[in-house]
């Protein structure tokens, strides 16, 4: 137990980037939730599996700030790290329209191109070596290529924009506190930010000159340029690179996972197309993506789950956990595409609301169709394996035809 003024919470110590709970968190997470809506883990920060709390925790931004990590891994200056609400806004604006509704939606063609040139690459292999990894083939690029598209940058430097994200994401794997001047994973993700940065500023000047239709020419030649200071145009497009093609990466790995291990849900899917969107949303809701938001309290404190967090506090929201809280959902362990559709947290909540939630939504439900209409059925060589819980999706995807 915990002492906080008078009251004593629940404590555990668990670390949260342990590699068993990349491959298997239910349990421990449950366990978490069973202590109570807030828990003191004794690796240093406050943790909830509750998704009620979770969302009391998102909806706070000035006393839940995002100060700390998440300011030392997107940059001072990015709209994924800004606590007020005009300011958040005001950058958020330059792209909403893109990432929109109709925005989206003249993207599906270029998407579907990409999605059919990646199966045809699978299918080639599949045929030639009876084996594919389509984490790599398919899962991976698919997100990288689109957010490419939609900046203006050249498909000749994708897998290098590719291998700077998932050094990006690998960056807390040690755990916290952070040793940021030795920790191995943390240095290499400062020479992936660095160097993107170096790249994303270099497309920001050629852009002044060149304007284009893309999310880099949106902010160079917006009403904000004239206020807004290179490197803060830069660390705010780094995010978005990042974020949109790192996370639908590992849906796409879920999505392929659900239809290898369970061809009863790829059958149903299959006669009802019209069943996919519900499926896509279950997925994320059973498996997470992102599994841990963390904030640090701001200036006088908070109050959560009553109990007192003085300023400075370290909190982990985790979110993937409440998809699984049974306050929420009905059995929640229980994958079923036909559940009652609730808004879980797989796009976050709040002021810091996932920008891209229907662009990634589009690319998946392109994908799945896809998968249904060329790729044969088909099971897995080797297990699926994971490899961080806090962006959590499948390492590999080995599979051969399963008929």
């Amino acid at each position: 137990m915990k002492v906080t003024g008078t009251m004593q919470t629940p404590s555990v110590d668990i670390n949260l980037y342990g590699p068993e709970m990349a491959e298997d968190p239910w349990a421990s997470l449950r366990r978490i939730r069973e202590l109570g809506p807030l828990v003191w883990n004794e690796r240093g920060q406050w943790i909830t599996a509750h998704d009620r709390v979770c969302r009391q925790i998102m909806n706070r931004p000035l006393e839940a700030t995002m100060k700390g990590v998440m300011t030392s891994t997107f940059g001072e200056g990015a709209f994924i790290t800004m606590d007020d609400r005009d300011a958040h806004n005001a950058l958020r604006n330059v792209w909403v329209s893109a990432f929109g509704t109709r925005g989206v939606a003249s993207l599906v063609a270029f998407t579907r191109q990409i999605i059919e040139a990646r199966l045809d690459e699978a299918l080639a292999a599949l045929e030639a070596d009876g084996t594919v990894d389509m984490q790599p083939v398919f899962c991976r690029p698919i997100p990288a290529y689109v957010i490419a598209h939609m900046m203006g940058v050249g498909e000749d430097v994708i897998p290098t924009i590719v291998e700077w994200s998932d050094h990006l994401a690998t960056g807390t794997s040690s755990g916290h506190p952070i040793d940021y001047e030795n920790d191995f994973y943390w240095l290499r993700a400062e020479k992936a930010r660095a160097d993107l940065a170096d790249f994303l500023l270099e497309q920001v000047q050629y852009r002044r000159a060149h304007p284009d239709h893309g999310l880099i020419s949106k902010i160079v030649h917006s009403d904000l340029a004239a206020t807004t200071p290179d490197a803060q145009m830069v660390v705010n497009l780094r995010q978005l690179l990042f974020a949109g093609n790192e996370t639908t990466s590992n849906w796409l790995g879920h999505l392929v996972h659900i239809f290898g291990t369970r061809p009863d849900v790829r059958a149903e899917l299959d006669a009802d197309r019209s069943l996919i969107p519900s499926a896509l949303e279950e997925m994320l809701r059973w498996l997470g993506i992102v599994h841990a938001v963390p904030r640090m309290v701001g200036q006088g404190g908070m109050e959560i789950a009553g109990v007192h967090l003085p300023e400075g506090a370290h909190i982990m929201a985790l979110i993937g956990a409440a998809g699984r809280d049974p306050e929420r959902y009905d059995d929640p362990d229980t994958f079923d595409i036909h559940r009652e559709p609730k808004p879980h947290l797989g796009f976050g909540f709040g002021l810091h609301t996932c920008l891209g939630a229907i662009l990634a939504r589009m690319e998946t439900a392109q994908a799945a169709n896809a998968l249904l209409d060329r790729m044969p059925s088909f099971r897995f060589v080797e297990p699926v394996t994971y490899e961080s819980y806090m962006l959590r999706g499948p390492r590999r995807l080995v599979i051969e035809r399963a008929d």
